[in-house]
């Protein structure tokens, strides 16, 4: 049958080859669309699970531990313990350290009244040009030590460079134990140690033995670790 404008009509209810075949693709698209929905959030799930089981910390007794009076709670790749100032202030400090794990790392000489009543500390390093291991755990050390001076100790500490090597360095203080000052110098050494000398408190160590160096003594600070 032709219409009034000449076109050839189709009967309703005759479907041709062509129709059919697009009904069948769209839906068997239908179903693969769902299918892949379906698997996405199955992977979905089992991943967030793993990831969820991964992160959860383990418990057990070694999670909490003891040392001097203090009791110390393992949280991830930290060690958090409470601690009380003489005004009462209680601080709740994370170590990356246990404080048994530092203890055995000596301690030499003494530090005179410069070093504890000066309102401000200089913390300083060596500087250097590449970005290294051994860098990286100076920038680690340099941070938990100002994080512990800064809310405890209510110190003002200043980054500092013992001399004038890189573009950094050019923008701050240049700072050795010579300077009249309260300081605190990061040394990178294959020996670790904590040395002091008057003004100032020298933290020799090389890569994560430079953080237990500065752990021990923040520990020492705080009456943690006595000796």
């Amino acid at each position: 049958m032709t219409s009034p404008d000449g076109t050839e009509n189709q009967q309703p209810g005759h479907d041709t080859g062509q129709s059919r075949n697009s009904k069948h693709h769209s839906e068997k698209a239908v179903i693969i669309a769902f299918a892949s929905i379906t698997v996405v959030m199955l992977l979905g799930f089992l991943l967030a699970s793993c990831v969820s089981s991964l992160m959860k910390p383990e418990s057990g007794p070694s999670d909490v531990r003891e040392y001097n009076g203090f009791e110390f709670t393992r949280s991830g790749n930290f060690w958090i313990t409470e601690w009380k100032r003489v005004d009462g202030s209680e601080y709740s400090l994370e170590f990356r350290n246990a404080p048994w794990e530092v203890d055995g790392i000596e301690v030499e000489g003494e530090t005179d009244t410069r070093f504890s009543q000066w309102p401000y500390v200089f913390i300083t390093h060596d500087p250097s040009d590449e970005t290294t291991r051994s860098t990286a755990f100076v920038a680690i050390s340099a941070s938990n030590l100002a994080s512990v001076l800064t809310a405890v100790f209510e110190r003002e500490v200043i980054g500092a460079c013992t001399r004038n090597f890189t573009e950094g360095c050019s923008t701050r203080p240049i700072t050795t134990c010579s300077t009249n000052a309260s300081v605190i110098y990061l040394m990178v050494s294959n020996e670790t140690g904590i040395s002091l000398d008057g003004n100032c408190a020298i933290i020799r160590g090389f890569g994560e033995n430079l953080t237990k160096a500065a752990d021990k003594a923040v520990y020492q600070w705080l009456g943690i670790v006595k000796k």
